[in-house]
């Protein structure tokens, strides 16, 4: 029993996911044949798209061929994995559907990004990407969990930012935006490196959340956000 064990489980799941679809299929009746087709093909999740592949090379690739095409993809294009598919957010064409997620650095300086912010994503943008987020930025110097964190609340702030996007405008195919944010209960903390949401020893500013409850024992307490805060 312990040796078939794992097995027979992966067995029920992929009965279990196979008998989803099937009970929900209305869901996919107006699908396009090949997107129909590819979904029931791969409704067990035991059959992925290089599975696919293996099965039946010829197929998959007109289905990601005719997965280009409605992408908006043409000429030699038409070929390239699904991943390479130019997309579309309202007015903003992407190249292709790599996202570099945010990642903060803890590098700012009284929230203005840095030489540090402009090397780092200047790279990840000339990677190929085509979208790049920046770091959870912050909307005001109190939302900030570091002193460390960017913001977006002083007009130097938005020299440093210009600066960045005009290059990655001019510069690579990608598209820029941000992950904006606000600290709550977890603000006025030491950078991550010298310990990890733990209190500043010195300069510490007030901290607003949702409620009056604290990140922890060590944290304080945060004013409980109310109207006129949220219309600051």
């Amino acid at each position: 029993e312990d040796a078939r064990r794992t097995e027979v489980l992966k067995l029920q799941s992929a009965a279990r996911n196979s008998l989803e679809w099937f009970e929900e299929v209305e869901r996919y009746l107006g699908l396009d044949p090949v997107q129909f087709n590819y979904s029931l093909l791969t409704r067990s999740q035991r059959i992925s798209h290089e599975n696919l592949r293996l099965r039946d090379a010829e197929w998959l690739a007109g289905a990601e061929e005719w997965f280009q095409r409605q992408a908006g993809a043409g000429g030699n294009s038409l070929r390239r994995a699904p991943m390479f598919a130019p997309f579309r957010l309202r007015d903003m064409a992407l190249q292709n559907r790599i996202v570099v997620s945010p990642m903060a650095q803890y590098k700012a300086v009284d929230g203005c990004p840095t030489d540090w912010h402009f090397a780092h994503y200047a790279e990840r943008a000339k990677g190929g990407a085509g979208l790049l987020y920046i770091e959870m930025t912050c909307v005001s110097p109190e939302g900030r969990i570091t002193p460390g964190c960017t913001g977006f609340y002083a007009p130097e702030h938005e020299v440093a930012w210009k600066r960045l996007v005009d290059f990655v405008h001019t510069e690579t195919e990608a598209k820029i935006c941000a992950q904006i944010g606000h600290s709550g209960a977890k603000g006025s903390t030491r950078l991550g490196w010298q310990g990890t949401d733990v209190p500043l020893t010195s300069g510490n500013w007030p901290v607003m959340a949702a409620s009056a409850v604290a990140w922890s024992p060590e944290n304080q307490l945060p004013k409980a956000m109310d109207r006129a805060d949220m219309d600051l």
